[in-house]
């Protein structure tokens, strides 16, 4: 029987790859290009890790599977609540591989916590509070596991980059790679997996802090090692070397396909898009709030004596003051309008039997409003360079159909890349990108890399693909029907062979069960993506 793996490398994109390939510096990648189907693979709406990679394994769009986002705000809630795979209300890849008796392995996709149970094995990515709860599957291989590769984590440690020790993040970032490749070949070994999914999301971070290293035209370009210099390079060479072994581990004729959820670019500028809203009269800060203007000083420094662990407690069992949530800023009865999310570019409108406090009708006031609200945003521009700051502001209802668009933001902005929205209260709407106190380089760009090798595919240029058009594409090459309802297509054009695609439904393999995360798990998540920076 045919076996497949697919590699997801996170924010992987062809401005660099391409260039690196020519030069030698890539060799796998330039043999896979020459020999294999690619071209570059557009986005969603935003370019964002959780909706980016569901939509891949899905099929489908946001509206369809019903993650947009890191985070939801639920109806009737002030604060942003952090998604979890039980969100995910559409059958992922690996659900439709099992019901048709195929066995799998997954590994470190992002927001795939709890862990799916599945024929085969499955180990959860980013998203995941720790290693306590459900991360892998079967449960049984947990305890052995831990035992095996007591090194293991979900993620390189931030708190390297947030301390600017960059030589020992790199340290860290390899150490861990190694022990993410080793474990999987072990779980491969024991499970034997028709299919294997394994993304390196490390790579993300990588291009987020290293980027201005490299890059001679970044207005914030810094000399460096050679080491520091090279490292995004140097972890693309690092990769290719992986791939090799997981093909290896795969087995002789393995078809590959190597897919980023979206691409990177460099980063100048942080927008503080609530302090924006607070300018142009939709949003009221509370008299507190001038307090988070003082909080980054000492902020870091309580950070760097007490454990996160510590921190987590404290938050979940000691009241906190009404800056503890990330928009307890907000003087709700008088706010009109307000950003939730730095990582889903997410306006709401704050509606009336919506939210607890809404001021604004539905209905004409609700569409006069998002309508006057999308100018101005889009009319927004950077004061020391005169440059719009959004390449696009879309109603949800453009971007996103299906279901679950009611879950989406009122308004969602598509930015250009080299601004980066925050939600955080500040004196200043504009200042230098960074995170953790230290410098951000690099940031998402709408369209990641599609790469396609093996006996399935021929050698062809790739030119309109989308993430919804992963699964039914990789599903076609397996043989099996593509779910009737998927937005995306089958890449025909990658295909050695061509064949009739069949259609059926999956529509029964998911319905949005599962236990959602406890309140502890929710809170040392919200502490992980916080030293992400996404909170």
């Amino acid at each position: 029987m045919r076996k497949l793996l697919v590699v997801g490398l996170d924010g992987a994109t062809w401005d660099l790859i391409g260039p690196w390939a020519q030069s030698g510096d890539l060799p796998l990648f330039k043999r896979l290009m020459d020999e294999g189907a690619h071209g570059p693979l557009r986005s969603v709406t935003p370019n964002l890790t959780p909706p980016g990679w569901t939509t891949a394994f899905t099929g489908v769009n946001p509206g369809k599977h019903g993650i947009f986002d890191f985070f939801t705000l639920d109806p009737g809630a002030e604060s942003p609540r952090v998604i979890s795979s039980v969100d995910r209300k559409a059958p992922a890849l690996w659900e439709i591989l099992g019901s048709h008796g195929r066995k799998v392995g997954v590994f470190n996709v992002p927001s795939t916590y709890p862990a799916d149970q599945v024929p085969g094995f499955f180990i959860t990515g980013m998203g995941t509070p720790g290693l306590t709860g459900p991360w892998v599957h079967p449960d049984g291989e947990k305890d052995a596991l831990r035992k095996e590769f007591p090194t293991f984590r979900i993620g390189a440690d931030h708190h390297l980059i947030e301390r600017g020790d960059y030589e020992g993040f790199l340290d860290e970032l390899y150490a861990l790679t190694d022990t993410q490749e080793r474990l999987v070949l072990k779980m491969v070994e024991r499970h034997d997996p028709q299919a294997l999914v394994f993304v390196y999301d490390d790579l993300d971070r990588v291009m987020h802090f290293y980027w201005r290293f490299m890059d001679r035209s970044h207005p914030r370009f810094e000399e460096a090692s050679p080491r520091i210099a090279n490292a995004i390079r140097d972890y693309y060479r690092r990769i290719e070397a992986g791939i090799e072994r997981l093909l290896g581990a795969m087995g002789p004729d393995t078809d590959l396909v190597i897919l980023s959820d979206h691409g990177f670019g460099p980063l100048h500028t942080d927008v503080y898009l609530n302090r924006v809203l607070c300018s142009l009269g939709y949003l009221a800060p509370k008299a507190v709030a001038q307090e988070l203007v003082r909080k980054p000083l000492w902020k870091r420094a309580i950070r760097a004596l007490v454990p996160q662990g510590a921190r987590t407690w404290l938050r979940t069992n000691v009241k906190a003051s009404p800056l503890g949530s990330p928009l307890g800023f907000i003087d709700w009865d008088k706010t009109r309008a307000f950003y939730a999310s730095v990582s889903g570019r997410s306006v709401y409108l704050n509606l009336k039997g919506r939210q607890p406090h809404g001021t604004v009708e539905p209905g004409a006031d609700y569409e006069a409003l998002r309508a006057e609200l999308k100018g101005r945003l889009l009319a927004l521009k950077d004061p020391a360079t005169g440059a719009p700051v959004a390449l696009a502001v879309h109603d949800r209802e453009a971007v996103y159909s299906g279901p679950y668009v009611d879950r989406a933001p009122d308004l969602v902005i598509q930015e250009d890349g080299r601004y980066a929205y925050r939600i955080d209260w500040s004196e200043r709407a504009f200042a230098p990108a960074s995170q953790y106190g230290v410098d951000k380089s690099g940031s998402h760009r709408m369209h990641g890399i599609l790469l396609c090798h093996g006996p399935a595919f021929k050698r062809a240029e790739i030119m309109g693909a989308s993430l919804e058009d992963v699964t039914p594409t990789l599903l076609a090459v397996l043989g099996l029907p593509v779910g009737d309802d998927m937005d995306g297509r089958v890449i025909v054009g990658a295909l050695s062979e061509a064949s009739e695609i069949r259609k059926t439904s999956y529509a029964g393999l998911r319905g949005g069960g599962g236990a959602a995360l406890g309140g502890d798990e929710e809170a040392q998540l919200a502490e992980r993506l916080k030293g992400l920076g996404y909170m």
